[in-house]
């Protein structure tokens, strides 16, 4: 059984460390076959694979970075140009560490979800590991993939949280969402599963989710590690794809992330946007609706159950009254907070109050910030800069910055309307 091994690559300097990790630790490294999108700069050296061009399970395809139009169109390109007769695609990005036999540990979960009826896809969102402290800084709990709010462009925030009880479960559990950068499964997958390449980014993941599953496809989360991944913000700071295009002034980001947005909306339904889904609609084994009763989702009303936001697993708990359905689900609401010092000028808060307010001034959500933040913000003239999101049987109307003073009590108060 051959197994492609994913890898979009833009100026990585984890992607040899990565390939060397991935051959060392499998049980049959001849069986691995690397679909490299290498997406260079010419001045950088990291990620040079001559080393691996005469290896004949190296297909590499090189992209000079001032050519690249976003990951969707990287993976598209792996897919389309380099996966060929290899039984199985393991998607994954270029900065990872690989268990012991970590081949075998997915061919076999695989197998065995086969011998239960379902057409699995193993992915989710890996356990994080530290270039620069490896093994010492490897988080050893696999880690689920919850939906933490609606964005406001009608895609979903999909984080990584904990998994409850994880040490009882024995087998890969039902997942709600698939990974980008952790996605096991068969060659047709990938083939009939087209990566969008109108999508530059953002959205990705939810994509791939609701195409998969109305496809056919069955959703699993990992119950033990067996592939780490790192974000690796830090070291590549100022290199990433949307970096390099705006210091050249290109503004494909800003451009190809409402095309995407907007043409997400048109796949779930929510909007009519004009575009051609041809080879990048939904499937016809199951239908948006199955997958929104399965996840606990109304994506027209930017909504979930509490059983999703509970972090239960799927699938939900089945309501057949279409209107009962439809009242069970709670509104999603998220905001980017920024507050400033020009709002609050006072410099003796011990804490700064956020609440979310109806339009009769009753709040619905509140917290403090009373933390570092609120010391930089004091000391250093740092904005409060973080995403608020919370379930709500109502929307609010305003939100309401508030400084309480040591001496002056309540004192500065800035209310904006939502």
């Amino acid at each position: 059984m051959k197994i492609l091994l994913h890898l979009p690559a833009y100026r990585e300097p984890e992607l040899i460390p990565t390939i060397k990790n991935a051959i060392e630790n499998a049980d049959k490294p001849k069986n691995l076959v690397f679909g490299i999108c290498r997406q260079y700069h010419p001045d950088d050296q990291f990620d040079n694979l001559d080393e691996f061009r005469k290896d004949k399970r190296f297909k590499i395809y090189d992209m000079l970075y001032t050519e690249a139009k976003g990951l969707p169109y990287a993976r598209a390109i792996i897919n389309e140009k380099l996966l060929t007769d290899e039984d199985f695609v393991l998607q994954l990005d270029a900065h990872h560490r690989f268990t012991k036999g970590w081949d075998t540990t997915l061919l076999t979960w695989y197998a065995d979800l086969v011998k239960e009826g379902y057409n699995p896809l193993i992915c989710g969102y890996l356990p994080y590991y530290d270039p620069f402290n490896d093994p010492e800084k490897r988080v050893m709990e696999p880690w689920l993939s919850e939906a933490a709010s609606f964005y406001p462009h009608g895609t979903i925030f999909i984080r990584p949280t904990g998994v409850p009880n994880w040490q009882s479960l024995t087998k890969p559990y039902p997942a709600r969402f698939l990974s980008g950068h952790f996605a096991f499964g068969p060659n047709k997958w990938a083939k009939e599963v087209k990566h969008d390449p109108d999508i530059y980014f953002s959205g990705e993941e939810l994509n791939l989710t609701v195409r998969s599953f109305t496809h056919g496809y069955d959703l699993f989360h990992p119950h033990r590690v067996v592939v780490w991944h790192a974000t690796m913000r830090e070291e590549r700071s100022g290199k990433l794809v949307w970096d390099d295009q705006s210091k050249r002034g290109d503004d494909m980001w800003w451009k190809q992330q409402g095309i995407g947005r907007a043409k997400i909306r048109q796949l779930l339904r929510t909007e009519d946007n004009g575009f051609d889904l041809t080879g990048y609609d939904l499937g016809t084994v199951r239908t948006l609706r199955d997958y929104e009763k399965y996840a606990g989702i109304h994506f027209k009303k930017k909504s979930f159950q509490k059983h999703t936001k509970d972090n239960r697993f799927p699938p939900n708990p089945i309501i057949e009254d279409e209107k009962e359905w439809e009242d069970s689900f709670m509104y999603s609401f998220y905001h980017l907070v920024n507050i400033d010092r020009s709002q609050l000028p006072g410099n003796d808060y011990k804490s700064i109050l956020v609440a979310f307010d109806d339009e009769n001034g009753i709040s619905i959500d509140s917290k403090y910030i009373d933390d570092y933040r609120l010391t930089e913000f004091i000391r250093n003239g740092t904005p409060i800069h973080y995403e608020e999101m919370f379930m709500t049987d109502k929307n609010p109307s305003r939100v309401v910055f508030w400084g309480l003073s040591e001496t002056r009590g309540w004192a500065e108060r800035v209310e904006i309307n939502l």
